[in-house]
């Protein structure tokens, strides 16, 4: 139940930061050293995780899906505070 909570709050703080970020591209208020951010993070994030797992002992599915989840949670928890803080004066 916990793996399916954490999947679930993942997607939706993910479609949060798509569309802060996406509103920020359309009108303008978005910056280039924040599009670079965007890509760069993905791809470290995408690093981070191959190495946790080839070096994490991978003791099943579950628990294999379980730290994925939680990896790119706190990455994505974390963009979306940051996103936020931004939006208010």
């Amino acid at each position: 139940m916990k793996l399916a909570h954490d999947s679930y709050w993942l997607w939706a703080e993910s479609m949060m930061v798509m569309g802060m970020r996406t509103t920020d591209m359309m009108t303008g208020r978005g910056s280039n050293t924040e599009n670079l951010l965007m890509v760069t993070e993905k791809l470290q994030a995408g690093a981070e995780l191959a190495i946790k797992l080839a070096t994490g002992g991978l003791t099943s599915p579950e628990k294999t899906a379980h730290k994925a989840v939680r990896h790119y949670r706190k990455r994505v928890t974390a963009n979306r505070r940051r996103l936020a803080r931004k939006k208010t004066p």
